[in-house]
């Protein structure tokens, strides 16, 4: 009978890792509090076990304690990332992480991501390294050989510099594929200094992540140029900084970048630099910029006298660089408010976008309604369409979109989702206008009978609602009886069943209470609560018009 020690070290590798799921592997490595000593692995103990550290870890832990060869087979499981969410206020789990991989060098090479979210850290709060910790962690900054520069890293060490910290980290992390840190609390001085000293640092680097908050926008993206210039990135995701023409990195020369996947939220990037920044990849597969919101406290409020973003015109003429290569086009825009005091910072979101009819292997497309001209020219190899931020009728466009389905234009386009925060607006007439006599229900489905004969399936979905109560600015009216479509901004993409038509069928009963209500409590609508005694499903309107032809073009596009 064979032993499972006798297994393959593969084999065995891939049995241990079913002991952790998925979630807990980006956790396990943050609450690891374990102290290597003589190369074994001890025990926790009760005053450091966390019952937050999932139950898999601790089996790991203990996997380590059988032999050796188990240990060799778990231990790069436990070190594989460092997540640090910030939840203790201080700098554990950080701290003790990288205490272990001072005393054990060697499993450095075990450490794939380093992830040190941004808040709530508060260096107020923060304990001061231990005397024992200290000393461990000064040797390791002696032994880089520093020069003039070392005073001033033991000097962020003693105030528990995050920058430091995780640069010490880093360091001793040969195969680091991705680094996830926050604006608040790190600066990238060390980071280049590493960089000058060792032109291996950072090598196998393959995703970086600089993540912020509203009260620390506006950093310059420019500052980590060093970052995206290495070999291996392939994934570059920055939030709440920005990036201008005017000091844009003159390292980021044209095809000199490996980036294939870029995605800026809430940022503020001028047209001369995108159009730098997206000529300097190499191939680009991904592009993403988010900057859509309905959570206040998600809002950028841009001073006065900034150099305007780019527009959606000016995205897509950057992208046909890429023409390509690109598999996925995301853009979106500030919400409009009713209190933005420099309007004129919004007109990047009425720009009409190009023709896309030259990508070759564009399959997603993300994009304001607003953006969106009256016949939109889609690539034939489009699968799902997500138009957003929809807030006037929709009927023209959708009208012309189906008609180039049924002519067979976009063969693999299986999926279109229109979000609104208020669902009826897209499905009346040009002009906000009511149809005579017709109900919501029958307003949606006039648009989604469009699509009948295709493959697509077309819906309209609200906007899920932030957990906050600040909505005044917003200007919603939320039925808590009702909720909110749960696949609202970043949905699963469903698929369906060889021979079915998803573009047929009825709606949804949440859907259809949801048109109904909205309609109720809108205020153009007013006049049309039934009377006692009248039809409930009464949409009818003074006007004579009760046909659904358009008397003008969309008063959105």
């Amino acid at each position: 009978m064979v032993h499972i020690q006798d297994l393959p070290i593969e084999l065995l590798h891939l049995i241990l890792s079913f002991f952790v799921s998925p979630d807990d592997l980006e956790l396990l490595n943050g609450d690891q509090n374990t102290k290597a000593k003589d190369g074994k692995a001890n025990e926790l103990n009760d005053e450091e076990y966390d019952d937050d550290v999932p139950d898999g870890t601790v089996t790991l832990y203990n996997i380590c304690l059988v032999s050796r060869k188990f240990r060799e087979v778990a231990q790069p499981l436990l070190f594989r990332e460092l997540f640090d969410d910030g939840l203790t206020g201080d700098l554990t789990p950080t701290v003790p992480f990288i205490r272990t991989i001072y005393r054990r060098p060697d499993l450095g090479k075990h450490i794939h991501q380093i992830s040190i979210l941004p808040f709530p850290f508060v260096s107020s709060g923060r304990k001061p390294l231990s005397a024992e910790d200290s000393e461990l962690l000064k040797g390791g900054i002696k032994d880089i050989g520093l020069g003039d520069q070392e005073e001033a890293w033991i000097s962020a060490l003693e105030k528990s510099d995050l920058g430091v910290l995780a640069a010490l980290l880093a360091n001793k992390a040969p195969n680091l594929r991705g680094l996830h840190l926050p604006v608040r609390y790190f600066w990238t001085e060390p980071f280049i200094q590493l960089f000058q000293q060792n032109p291996e640092f950072l090598s196998n680097l393959e995703s970086i992540w600089i993540e912020s908050d509203d009260e620390m926008s506006g950093f310059d993206i420019a500052f980590y140029e060093k970052f995206l210039t290495l070999p291996r990135v392939r994934f570059s995701t920055f939030e709440y900084g920005d990036l201008f023409d005017e000091s844009f990195p003159s390292t980021w020369l044209p095809g000199t970048l490996e980036t294939q996947e870029l995605a800026f939220h809430h940022c503020h990037i001028d047209a001369g630099a995108i159009k730098k920044l997206v000529q300097a990849c190499k191939k680009l597969r991904t592009f993403t910029y988010n900057n859509f919101s309905l959570d206040p406290n998600d809002r950028r409020i841009m001073r006065a006298g900034t150099v305007a973003e780019f527009d959606a015109k000016q995205a897509h003429e950057a992208a046909l660089v890429h023409k390509d290569t690109l598999e996925l086009f995301h853009l979106e825009y500030a919400m409009e408010l009713p209190d933005v005091e420099h309007i004129e910072q919004l007109v990047s979101s009425h720009v009409k976008v190009g023709s896309f009819r030259d990508f070759s292997v564009l399959h997603t497309i993300l994009i304001p309604h607003a953006a969106l001209p009256p016949h939109p020219q889609f690539p034939s190899s489009l699968q799902r369409l997500h138009i957003t931020d929809c807030n006037s009728s929709i009927r023209e466009l959708t009208q012309n979109i189906a008609a180039d389905c049924k002519n067979g234009l976009y063969p693999k386009l299986t999926h279109i989702k229109v979000f609104a925060i208020d669902i009826t607006q897209p499905i009346k007439l040009p002009g906000r206008r009511i149809p005579e006599g017709k109900t919501p229900e029958q307003c949606f489905l006039a648009l989604k009978d469009m699509f009948k004969g295709t493959n697509v399936n077309f819906r309209i979905l609200p906007y899920e609602l932030p957990d906050f109560d600040d909505y005044d600015d917003l200007d919603l009216d939320y039925d808590e009886d009702l909720g909110f479509e749960e696949d609202f901004l970043e949905p699963g993409f469903e698929e369906y069943p060889p021979g079915a038509d998803p573009g047929s069928g009825p709606i949804p009963p949440r859907l259809l209470d949801l048109l109904m209500q909205r309609a109720m409590r809108d205020p153009e609508f007013a006049h049309l609560h039934p009377d006692e005694g009248s039809d409930g499903d009464s949409w009818e309107t003074d006007d004579d018009d009760d046909s659904w032809e358009s008397d003008g073009s969309d008063s959105a596009n």
